[in-house]
């Protein structure tokens, strides 16, 4: 199956393009095996050098590894998904920590942390 080359991209980004949606969708996990040079030059209809470049880049930016003989590899971990994406985004309306600051300073008979040591309480 032979790939077209998106429009302003070179052949060496359209493979790096490849792959990394694969990685991002998950056909290739962490430690997955990446297609050889020779099989991925096969399947875009680019030259194995044009891959090569490709895995280099990739290896330079830590998405995929390289082990000699052994071919490349997806680099661990995967980056998580983005919450903004599975569900509405919820913005707090009220701060707890102002809240907190709020409902000590309402009752001056409140025990505070400090107000603790002062009485002479102790851990056990």
């Amino acid at each position: 199956m032979r790939l077209i080359a998106e429009p302003g991209l070179t052949r060496t980004e359209e493979v790096m393009r490849i792959l990394r949606q694969r990685i991002e969708r998950r056909t290739l996990t962490p430690g997955a095996r990446l297609p050889s040079v020779r099989a991925m030059a096969d399947a875009t209809g680019f030259s194995k050098s044009t891959v090569v470049e490709a895995y280099d880049r990739l290896v330079a930016e830590g998405t995929i590894r390289s082990r000699p003989g052994a071919g490349f590899f997806v680099a661990a971990p995967l980056a998580p998904l983005a919450l903004a994406e599975i569900g509405p985004v919820l913005d707090r309306e009220i701060d707890p920590l102002w809240m907190l600051r709020q409902s000590l300073a309402a009752r001056p008979e409140a025990l505070t942390p400090a107000g603790c040591r002062k009485a002479g309480w102790r851990r056990r």
